[in-house]
């Protein structure tokens, strides 16, 4: 409740402007997580919110990318939150030779990636799944 809480609060209370949240997954279970995707899409499109979010939930990318393929299939079901590519920036920060890189990971109408994930991104699930 504790880590919950203040990003509910943030998410239904904030009427304009940006809105930044480190790892609002924390601590959340992973059924949880893809409900904070909703709440963030909803929120940025019915009140003009910019959310900079610095995440790694698998389990929210992945509920922004499936709201971004059912709207564009149409079968978004009702009551969900819709995005487009032009609702979504993904950026992927990493450290090199002492350097901060950020990467521009563009996603398509489908809420599928146009460029591969960088090297270290979503492997762990990979190797645990073969």
């Amino acid at each position: 409740i504790s880590q919950l809480l203040p990003v509910i609060v943030a998410a239904l209370h904030t009427s304009r402007g940006i809105v930044a949240i480190e790892q609002p997954e924390l601590h959340i279970h992973p059924a949880w997580q893809v409900v904070l995707g909703d709440l963030f899409l909803e929120q940025a499109k019915n009140k003009n919110v910019l959310y900079l979010l610095e995440t790694h939930s698998e389990h929210l990318v992945l509920r922004i990318m499936r709201r971004m393929r059912e709207t564009f299939t149409d079968t978004l079901p009702p009551g969900a939150p819709g995005a487009t590519p032009e609702d979504v920036t993904l950026l992927y920060v990493e450290a090199n030779d002492g350097r901060t890189l950020v990467r521009n990971m563009p996603l398509n109408e489908a809420g599928e990636l146009v460029k591969a994930w960088p090297g270290g991104f979503f492997e762990e699930r990979l190797s645990e799944l073969f």
